[in-house]
């Protein structure tokens, strides 16, 4: 018996120095992005989204000007979010957008379906009507790859944030 309790006693303490030293390895050394895409970026929802890691990178495109931006943040290597904001004509529902370009099946719906999201992608359109510019929507589509985290909270949180930021940014003015 005696040997069987301190097995299980060393198997335990094991145990807790390979946790130990899993939680050391998990740490999060890099800072949390202040903007993605020019717009303010909601640092409580990433932090719930993006993975540990030392460093992160967040690169800015535009493969159609005017039309399409994105950013793309990768840590240690690893592409972890996909962000793109696409200029489209009228009609664009959150909910298409993330089935038919993201391939998302399971959706919720808030802000009377003007946003979709599940637990690792998310879709927002602002409507652009009237004021001196043409009739258009913007599409905001979010991503998280692993290793990122999925969490439907936290992808509710984020583009429900990333969108009211970018909305004070008045996009649908002629001059955006």
């Amino acid at each position: 018996m005696t040997h069987g309790r301190r097995g299980v006693y060393l198997s335990v303490a094991a145990m807790t120095i390979a946790v130990a030293g899993c939680s050391d390895e998990q740490k999060r050394e890099y800072t949390l992005p202040e903007s993605l895409c020019g717009v303010p970026a909601p640092t409580q929802a990433l932090s719930r989204l993006l993975p540990a890691g030392k460093h992160l990178t967040v690169d800015k495109a535009t493969p159609v000007a005017d039309a399409i931006t994105t950013c793309r943040a990768t840590v240690d290597g690893h592409l972890v979010l996909s962000l793109e904001r696409e200029i489209r004509e009228v009609g664009a529902s959150a909910r298409d957008i993330a089935v038919n370009q993201l391939g998302v099946k399971q959706l919720t719906s808030a802000e009377r379906d003007s946003v979709a999201y599940s637990d690792w992608a998310a879709v927002s359109v602002v409507q652009c009507r009237g004021g001196g510019a043409a009739d258009m929507d913007i599409s905001i589509a979010v991503k998280v790859l692993e290793p990122g985290h999925r969490n439907e909270a936290a992808m509710k949180e984020l583009i429900l944030e990333y969108t009211s930021a970018f909305k004070k940014r008045q996009p649908c003015t002629e001059t955006s």
